[in-house]
């Protein structure tokens, strides 16, 4: 995410998460074309395949195969414009939903349902599939990748089947 999730208080103050990881980048555009990198589908078969699949670890993050040098000036326009149209997607479908916690009491946390913004998702797969130079058929995997899981039941909020 370009900026943390909103977290608050019974009291009406904010909190900010201890599970923040910060990723700094020299140029705006960049900071965009890696943000829409790690938001793809792309980036999350590379996290179920390379990581514990639970946390997000910098580690991940770093060894993404991803040379911002690399990326050419249209696709770097793209990534950006998309990244950004990612963002007020996601904050445009979040909600806060109220939440108890034995250590600190009641919360309002800001919650996401990226399953609302896979079509922003998919145009960022194409054009890392581009970039990549992935087949038709690669890119049709890695947009469906466990789309049945990723997606869930539209008809019931948790996405569980009955």
């Amino acid at each position: 995410m370009d900026c943390p999730p909103k977290i608050v208080e019974a009291d009406g103050s904010k909190r900010i998460t201890s599970e923040l990881k910060e990723v700094r980048f020299d140029k705006c555009e960049d900071r965009d074309i890696a943000l829409a990198a790690y938001c793809s589908s792309v980036f999350f078969w590379y996290f179920l395949t390379f990581s514990d699949c639970r946390n997000l670890n910098k580690r991940e993050v770093y060894a993404f195969p991803l040379k911002l040098s690399d990326v050419s000036k249209l696709e770097k326009a793209n990534l950006s414009t998309l990244a950004n149209s990612l963002m007020k997607n996601l904050q445009d479908n979040s909600h806060m939903h109220v939440m108890e916690y034995k250590k600190y009491g009641i919360l309002k946390v800001q919650v996401f349902a990226p399953r609302l913004s896979k079509p922003v998702i998919d145009e960022i797969d194409k054009v890392l599939a581009q970039h990549y130079g992935f087949t038709d058929d690669e890119l049709d995997f890695i947009i469906n990748y466990d789309i049945k899981y990723r997606m869930g039941n539209t008809d019931d909020e948790n996405g569980d089947d009955e």
